[in-house]
């Protein structure tokens, strides 16, 4: 077994997957993190020792530093391996939100779910509406849904904003005879740019980051093409609306050119709702693992060489 410089962990140096060579020596890695820190930095994870001067001779022997480096804090991509980062965030290759690597302490609540369908999963006792029969008290992990609450509201906000930009831009398109003809093209464009443009930097202001985290990184993903999609839409339209005149006389009508608000506004929305979709679903999920986490025993029965019987912690069992 080999010994991670960076944060002391053993490593099998028959199956490590992450490891370099510095001077003639191996050095074996856990983690893509900890050999990416030691590459940047080998000087400051290796210890340089004297040899003996009684001899006369010096030489250097670089031992492993071991280091701190606790892994309980970091957070992981589900779809990436090697994405390791201290402290939530994007994975900078597909734009998803990490999770953490390990459990945390979480505050605990009683639900009630049934023995036989573990998803469903309700605060008040009742019977399951799948089977019929009589939930059951468990006790769960409440996860953190900091993520999908703020996405439900700026998906909320966004589609109320969108909604009316959408109705105007399909309107002055199919049925222009339907718009009150005391408003011209011009003031509804203006409009359609008032209400899209929150939708575009506020509601879809998570999207936007990851796309330029994704060009900066070059790791291009899904946010790349909407973020990419999103903002040429929404900046050939402000471009068209506030200078005209700058485009092909074919291109104007009555001194207008045709608008994209509604693009880039409908976009963002459905992009939210499929956000909003996605961390529900990987929110129940977890709650379900947790449910099934439960049904652990907490206790084995230990029978002793008289026969007597014992209840001991599941955590003192021991193999042998």
């Amino acid at each position: 077994m080999a010994t991670d410089p960076v944060c002391g962990m053993q490593v099998n140096e028959a199956a490590a997957k992450y490891k370099t060579v510095l001077d003639h020596t191996s050095y074996y890695f856990c983690c893509q993190s900890c050999l990416t820190k030691f590459e940047s930095a080998p000087n400051h994870y290796l210890l340089t020792t004297s040899g003996n001067c009684c001899s006369g001779k010096s030489s250097s022997s670089e031992k492993p530093r071991h280091t701190e480096h606790n892994h309980s804090g970091d957070y992981i991509c589900p779809m990436c391996e090697g994405v390791r980062q201290q402290g939530p965030g994007s994975c900078p290759k597909c734009g998803m939100a990490l999770e953490p690597e390990s459990p945390t302490a979480a505050s605990q609540k009683t639900a009630y779910t049934c023995p036989m369908h573990p998803e469903v999963i309700k605060d008040e006792p009742g019977d399951c509406p799948k089977c019929g029969m009589a939930l059951e008290a468990t006790t769960i992990e409440e996860t953190d849904n900091t993520e999908y609450k703020d996405i439900l509201k700026r998906f909320i906000v966004g589609g109320l904003l969108a909604l009316p930009v959408f109705i105007i831009a399909m309107l002055s398109e199919m049925a222009p005879t339907l718009l009150p003809t005391s408003v011209t093209l011009k003031q509804w464009y203006f409009l359609e740019a008032i209400l899209a443009t929150p939708v575009v930097f506020w509601a879809g202001w998570p999207f936007l980051v990851r796309a330029v985290q994704s060009l900066k990184t070059g790791y291009f993903n899904m946010f790349t093409l909407i973020g990419l999609g999103v903002s040429v839409a929404w900046t050939y339209s402000m471009v068209a609306l506030l200078l005209p005149g700058i485009f092909p006389s074919t291109m104007q009508q009555s001194g207008t050119v045709p608008v994209f608000f509604e693009a880039a506004a409908v976009i963002t929305v459905l992009v939210l709702l499929g956000q909003v979709l996605e961390l529900k679903a990987r929110s129940q999920t977890n709650q379900a693992i947790s449910l099934l986490m439960g049904l652990v025993p907490k206790t084995a029965r230990k029978v002793t060489e008289s026969g007597q019987e014992n209840d001991i912690p599941i955590e003192d069992v021991v193999v042998g």
